[in-house]
C-alpha cells in the first residue's frame, strides 16, 4: 500500500497541533459513501480512529474498509426517537453534527493541554447543517490553534 497523500484527497482536512499524536475522523451521509471509501481504503494500517456516517435508514448501512483501530458508527435519521410522525426522522445532519461535536468534546477540547495530530475528513456538505458546523469547527480551531486550519481547506464551500 503507498502512502496517504492528503493532497490526493480534495475531501481530506488536515487538522495539525503539531507534534501529536495521529488519529483520524470521518464525518460523511449516504452520498459521500464512494469518496469516503476511496479515502479510508489509503489510510495506513496503523490508523486509528472514528468514522461516523448518517443515512436515513438501517438499509443504507454497507460495510467499509476499515483500518483496524478505526471503527464505524451508522446514524440512522429515521430512527429518532422524539420523532412526532415516525419515519421523518431528525434533519438532514443533525445527528452528524452532534456526533462529532461529541467526538471533538471527548479528544480535543477536553484536554487543552493534550498536543494532537488529527487527519480530519469532512463530508455531508450538502447539509445546511453540516456546512454551519464544519465553518464553525475551522473558526474555533484556528482560534484555538491559529494556523492550524489550511486555507485551502478551512471554511471552503464545495
Amino acid at each position: 500500500m503507498s502512502a496517504f497523500d492528503p493532497a490526493d484527497h480534495p475531501d481530506a482536512v488536515t487538522v495539525v497541533d503539531p507534534a501529536g499524536i495521529d488519529c483520524v475522523l470521518a464525518a460523511a451521509d449516504a452520498a459521500d459513501l464512494p469518496a469516503l471509501r476511496a479515502w479510508l481504503g489509503e489510510l495506513p494500517e496503523t490508523s486509528y480512529g472514528q468514522v461516523f456516517v448518517e443515512v436515513f435508514s438501517p438499509i443504507q448501512i454497507v460495510e467499509l474498509p476499515l483500518p483496524n483501530h478505526v471503527s464505524v458508527t451508522w446514524l440512522c435519521r429515521e430512527e429518532r426517537e422524539e420523532s412526532p410522525r415516525p419515519g421523518i426522522g431528525r434533519r438532514r445532519g443533525e445527528a452528524l453534527a452532534a456526533a462529532v461535536d461529541a467526538w471533538f468534546d471527548e479528544w480535543l477540547w477536553a484536554d487543552s493541554s493534550a498536543v494532537r495530530n488529527i487527519q480530519l475528513w469532512t463530508g455531508a456538505r450538502t447539509s445546511p447543517v453540516m456546512q454551519n458546523y464544519w465553518t464553525a469547527l475551522d473558526r474555533r480551531v484556528e482560534k484555538r490553534w491559529p494556523g492550524a486550519c489550511r486555507p485551502e481547506d478551512c471554511a471552503r464551500s464545495e
